[in-house]
């Protein structure tokens, strides 16, 4: 009985990561942040060019045709030779979304200039804009799987991502500028993004919050633009508060403050001494109450602090939810720093926090930058999980590897390829020391066969055939649909 729960458990948690894609939305922090989240990386030598390497990078799960890379995000490609001082990354910015600027390798790499376009400069070219996603997977036969804890794959299966479109970043850097002239040939590759700006409280904070055990208080919120005559000042909320004194009469305070990122803190008043109208407002006395600060965890949900200073009135601590929005005013709350990372397909969505509830997990996983700490952080993780996902063809031990070894490398979660060899039709090659192959990770490739092979079992396959029409040269992805 345990063994049935934990399997339906198990193939309800892989769907739906898997059905998100190799690596779209996997986790709530990239999900809510589309121009930042990471789809795929395809990393391969050039067919008409064994001095160039190719390194795809694609963001946006099923971009719209008016999708546009953010000026508030870094896109990063990162490479790593091995040798003391062997990483090196290259970043693009988008300073309107519709120019790019490129550079690594201490500016030696680099190019600028406008969007659905190759721009080269030296030995380093770029594409940049919105293209079909190549990626292929049949979703809905997936879901059988798991309902059946049975391999159930149509053939032929239906890639259920044939009409995605995505905003790529397409490299091609003559490899020699990455491996100290081919002195250390080999690359461990992933990429990432990371979110420099429009973080925290948005305007789409305005609105009416409440504490939802104490419906009788209410806040009324309002985020202030700086103006043109002021474009450097400080943004600002305003802040309304209908509460009651002590000896529960109506007090209302009220006040405005500086933003800072998630939080703000405004000083607030009340007033007294006011008479209904037509009554005079020269008796009107405004009395400072304190202060009330606040901490915003999400575009609905907060904590409020009242700190007053007003004799008779204690410090309170109040958790707020959102009660109403403003109409045609969406909210955002993104986070600086690193939002997505991916080098191969699907580890993150297949391999942490597969069973049970979200823990956070697959958000601490996007956001861990140091490559040093992610044995630590999420091999044991990542070994459960694998022997566990063993059993879901109903044999145990005909993983490509023991769950132990497995998890050692797929840790490591960046693609690794061999820059002296020109063929590339193995996944994982150079990790499994297959000769003549460069390894990476090409357009064509079937790496979702790929993987649940080497996860579930031999054989396991959902029979979706490559439906894209790629192109023979640079950028080599298509149009988009």
């Amino acid at each position: 009985m345990y063994r049935t729960a934990l399997l339906a458990s198990l193939g309800l948690a892989l769907s739906a990561s898997l059905c998100s894609a190799a690596d779209h939305r996997d986790g709530t922090l990239a999900a809510s942040d589309p121009s930042a989240d990471l789809n795929d990386v395809y990393l391969f030598i050039n067919p008409n060019d064994a001095s160039e390497l190719v390194a795809i990078v694609t963001f946006h799960p099923d971009a719209p045709r008016d999708a546009r890379f953010s000026d508030a995000v870094e896109y990063r490609m990162h490479f790593d030779n091995g040798a003391t001082g062997g990483r090196n990354t290259i970043t693009c910015t988008f300073p309107r979304g519709v120019d790019v600027n490129c550079s690594g390798l201490g500016g030696a790499l680099s190019v600028q200039g406008g969007i659905d376009r190759t721009l080269s400069n030296g030995d380093l070219r770029v594409f940049t804009g919105l293209r079909d996603d190549p990626f292929f997977f049949d979703g809905p036969a997936f879901n059988r799987t798991r309902a059946d804890l049975a391999p159930r794959f149509t053939n032929p299966g239906v890639n259920s991502f044939r009409n995605f479109n995505t905003l790529i970043i397409a490299m091609g850097i003559k490899h020699a500028r990455l491996t100290n002239g081919g002195a250390n040939p080999i690359l461990k590759v992933y990429g990432s993004s990371n979110r420099i700006g429009d973080t925290g409280i948005s305007a789409g904070h305005s609105g009416m919050w409440f504490d939802a055990s104490n419906p009788g208080h209410g806040l009324v919120l309002q985020a202030l633009g700086t103006g043109v005559s002021a474009p450097d000042a400080p943004r600002q909320m305003v802040a309304y508060w209908a509460v009651y004194d002590n000896a529960g009469n109506q007090l209302n305070v009220y006040g405005v403050g500086n933003i800072d990122g998630d939080s703000v803190s405004i000083p607030v008043s009340s007033d007294i001494n006011g008479r209904f109208p037509p009554g005079s407002s020269a008796s009107i006395q405004n009395v400072p109450f304190g202060t009330l600060d606040f901490d915003f965890t999400g575009c609905n949900s907060g904590t409020m602090r009242a700190n007053p200073t007003r004799t008779g009135f204690a410090p309170v601590e109040i958790p707020l939810t959102r009660l109403t929005p403003v109409e045609d005013l969406p909210c955002t709350f993104f986070r600086e720093g690193q939002i997505d990372r991916n080098g191969r397909p699907a580890v993150n969505t297949a391999l942490i926090n597969v069973i049970g509830p979200d823990n956070g997990l697959k958000n601490t996983y996007n956001q861990a930058e140091d490559i040093d700490s992610w044995p630590g952080l999420f091999q044991a993780e990542m070994q459960a999980n694998l022997s566990a996902l063993d059993t879901l063809d109903g044999v145990s031990g005909n993983a490509l590897l023991p769950a132990a070894t497995l998890a050692s490398v797929l840790v490591d979660d960046r693609l690794q390829i061999d820059t002296r060899q020109a063929q590339c039709n193995q996944y994982l090659a150079v990790e499994l020391s297959i000769a003549g192959q460069c390894g990476g990770r090409t357009l064509e490739r079937d790496v979702i066969d790929d993987s649940l092979g080497a996860i579930v079992g031999p054989g396991v396959s959902d029979n979706v055939g490559l439906d894209d029409t790629f192109l023979p040269n640079f950028p080599f992805i298509g149009p988009p649909r």
